[in-house]
């Protein structure tokens, strides 16, 4: 039986306050009337993320790099160089950030960042691949702790699949034979791995993530516009209703982290970016789904529904807990990028109705003091397991991590059309 939460206690209602809610829209207010600001913010972002990709490897034990690879030693030290050019799904998010930030800047320099960072890595490959026939995992990336390559040669987690959206992308441009190998990798993963009975893969230890459906449904529903396959649509349905059966509180309408499928049992908190991944998965599969799906409507319902449960336990100052029903948390980045995001293009998309306009705004004018004057994010939640909820808290707050470009990226795309779009249909003054 899945075990209910309580909504948040007294002390934290929404506005409780209402002189101090009171200077917080007004200064949200003002804000508003600074789309400049927005466009000036993104440009920041992005332009940091661009001038750290360097597209070079480098020797961790010497310090040199390089930009060529077909004489280079075969030595585990050597890999590549910038965080921002790993086989994570974090750089797949980034992509797409990066893509909607070109969109609405109007700046091609910004839009095949993804492309780019493939046709480097494909460069390299030949060298990588050497490496793992050697039984070598390249060093760590960046800040980093896990080698930036090696999920492309294995995958037995969602997590696992990195790049896996623009390989499929590029393939279907270009029927590069070089994918062809990690298109069956990843089709073989999909076939073999463990579900629910509802579809929704989970993990070999037995766990239903929170963070997982958004790591397969980006590729789930590329392969589809490849073949035609129309039960790739239906497996992507089927991780995020999986999802929703199992981890979804009805009481505050917000997901739990993770559920143990041996023992029926819910893991962890209302961890906010196990709840942002949510969002990012159902936004991905609204926009992709056909409306004449016979499940669309279902995914709609969720998404509202969790829309709902955010829109609740949003900050009176705008942006959203790392707990989400722990005001004593701190406001973190990636699960209010993603949140902005979801409210701001659920509303621009007709898949939530206007009165979220003002909480994405809101969250947004807390998103952009998340931004140190180098174009780096601060306050971002390192990667997190299940615990109790002095674990949450006690995560780590980051700088530069790589969870919280691409949500910071997404958010400020979509506020600038969500402008655009009040200010067009009269919900916005000029």
């Amino acid at each position: 039986m899945k075990t209910s939460h309580p909504v948040f206690p007294g002390s934290f209602v929404r506005f409780a306050c209402a002189t101090a809610a009171g200077l917080v829209l007004s200064a949200i207010a003002a804000f508003a009337q600074s789309p400049s600001v927005d466009r000036a913010l993104l440009q920041r972002v992005a332009d940091a993320i661009l001038t750290q990709t360097t597209r070079r490897l480098i020797d961790h034990t010497t310090g040199q790099t390089a930009t060529e690879s077909s004489t280079l030693p075969l030595r585990p030290e050597i890999s590549i160089e910038s965080k921002f050019n790993a086989w994570f799904y974090q750089t797949w998010l980034l992509t797409d950030g990066m893509r909607r930030a070109a969109a609405v800047l109007e700046s091609p320099a910004y839009r095949d960042y993804g492309e780019q960072n493939l046709a480097f890595l494909d460069r390299h490959l030949p060298y990588f691949e050497r490496q793992h026939a050697a039984g070598m995992k390249a060093a760590p990336a960046g800040d980093g702790k896990l080698s930036p390559i090696a999920f492309y040669f294995g995958i037995s987690e969602p997590w696992h699949t990195g790049l896996a959206p623009l390989v499929m992308e590029h393939w279907i441009q270009t029927r590069d034979p070089r994918h062809e190998a990690y298109r069956r990798r990843m089709d073989a993963y999909l076939a073999k791995a463990t579900r629910t009975d509802d579809g929704a893969i989970f993990r070999p230890n037995g766990r239903l993530m929170a963070d997982d459906p958004y790591m397969l449904v980006a590729y789930l529903l590329r392969a589809f516009r490849a073949t035609g396959d129309k039960s790739r649509l239906d497996d992507a349905v089927g991780q995020i209703l999986g999802a929703k059966h199992l981890l979804f509180e009805p009481s505050v309408s917000l997901y739990r982290h993770a559920y143990h499928l041996p023992s029926a049992k819910p893991l962890g908190q209302l961890w906010g970016r196990a709840n942002g991944w949510m969002v990012l998965a159902q936004v991905e599969v609204l926009a992709g789904l056909p409306k004449t799906h016979p499940r669309y409507a279902d995914v709609q319902a969720a998404f509202a529904a969790q829309a709902a449960g955010l829109r609740r336990v949003q900050d009176p100052a705008g942006g959203w807990h790392q707990l989400l029903d722990h005001p004593e948390s701190w406001i973190e980045t990636s699960c209010t990028g993603m949140f902005v995001y979801g409210l701001a293009r659920g509303v621009n998309e007709g898949w939530l109705d206007r009165s979220a306009t003002e909480d994405a705004l809101r969250g947004w004018a807390a998103l952009t003091r998340k931004v140190t004057a180098s174009g780096d994010v601060i306050d971002v939640c390192g990667s997190t397991d299940v615990g109790d909820v002095n674990y949450y808290l006690n995560r780590p707050r980051l700088q530069g991590d790589l969870h919280g470009f691409g949500p910071f990226l997404l958010a400020g795309s979509e506020i600038i059309r969500l402008r655009r779009t009040s200010k067009a249909a009269g919900a916005m003054p000029p």
